[in-house]
C-alpha cells in the first residue's frame, strides 16, 4: 500500500484527491494505477510522450527524489508516501 499525496495546482488538482492510496509495489505501479484511476489526460502532466517523468512534477519517495532510488521500477515498502509536486521557479 502506496499512500500518494498531491499538492498540485490547475488541472491536476481537481483530479486527485488530497490523498489517495494505491496498491503498487514499485514507483511505476502507483504512477500507472494513478492514471487508470483518473484518466489518461491526469497521465499526460506525469509523463512526456516518450513515458519518462514530466520534468515540472517531482516525485518525492518518504521526503527523498525518487532519482535516488535509481529508477522507477524500484521497489516500494508497504506503508511508503508519495508526493507529487509541482516544480516552482520565478523569482
Amino acid at each position: 500500500m502506496v499512500e500518494i499525496n498531491g499538492f498540485l495546482t490547475g488541472g491536476l488538482a481537481n483530479v486527485i484527491e488530497k490523498a489517495t492510496i494505491i496498491e503498487a509495489d514499485t514507483l511505476s505501479q502507483s504512477l500507472t494505477a494513478l492514471t487508470n484511476r483518473h484518466g489518461e489526460d491526469f497521465g499526460s502532466r506525469l509523463f512526456d510522450d516518450n513515458g519518462n517523468p514530466w520534468m515540472f512534477i517531482n516525485f518525492c519517495v518518504d521526503g527523498r527524489d525518487y532519482r535516488f532510488l535509481g529508477s522507477l521500477d524500484a521497489a516500494l515498502e508497504p506503508g511508503t508516501e508519495l508526493n507529487l509536486i509541482p516544480a516552482v521557479s520565478g523569482g
